[in-house]
């Protein structure tokens, strides 16, 4: 579906209308997560270590916890985000870092988009086949790096808060 955006709607657009739509859903599910569901998160969590640790490290610095969760693929965004429910983090520092840390990879999937549509496009109106695969590893490594950073320092964090136990 994201990847289908950038074929509509092209690169500029097609993000922002991804990124609007998946903050809103993500924003629905934590909502769910801090009401309706809440028993059934605490139930899930409590069942798991790790979230002891990311719970205390939300309270913390919760915007830069959930940029950096959003970033790293630790948790599937879909359960995250009803966990994010249960946790002390505020209404607006969960939407700033959930916007923010799916940007990255939302423009990877929809520039795939609009790559595929310009190279499917009529000949001589498109860019040739190799700056759009050039284009593609660079986006690629650099999500590669953006991960990569992003799983370290929620290690960090999460070693920190043992320490200070």
């Amino acid at each position: 579906m994201t990847a289908s955006s950038g074929y509509l709607f092209g690169l500029i657009p097609g993000t922002a209308i991804v990124l609007i739509s998946a903050t809103v859903a993500a924003t629905i599910s934590f909502y769910l997560g801090r009401t309706f569901l809440k028993g059934w998160a605490q139930n899930y969590t409590s069942k798991w270590s790790q979230w002891v640790a990311i719970d205390k490290a939300i309270a913390k610095e919760g915007f830069k916890v959930i940029l950096l969760l959003r970033l790293s693929p630790l948790l599937p965004f879909a359960l995250s985000n009803y966990l994010y429910g249960i946790t002390s983090i505020d209404f607006l520092s969960f939407i700033a870092g959930t916007f923010l840390g799916f940007a990255p990879g939302t423009f990877g999937l929809v520039y795939a988009g609009t790559a595929g549509k310009d190279l499917l496009s009529a000949a001589g109106e498109n860019l040739p086949w190799y700056a759009y695969a050039v284009g593609g590893g660079i986006i690629v490594l650099l999500g590669k790096v953006i991960a990569q950073v992003a799983s370290d320092a929620i290690k960090e964090l999460e070693e920190t808060e043992q320490t200070e136990q």
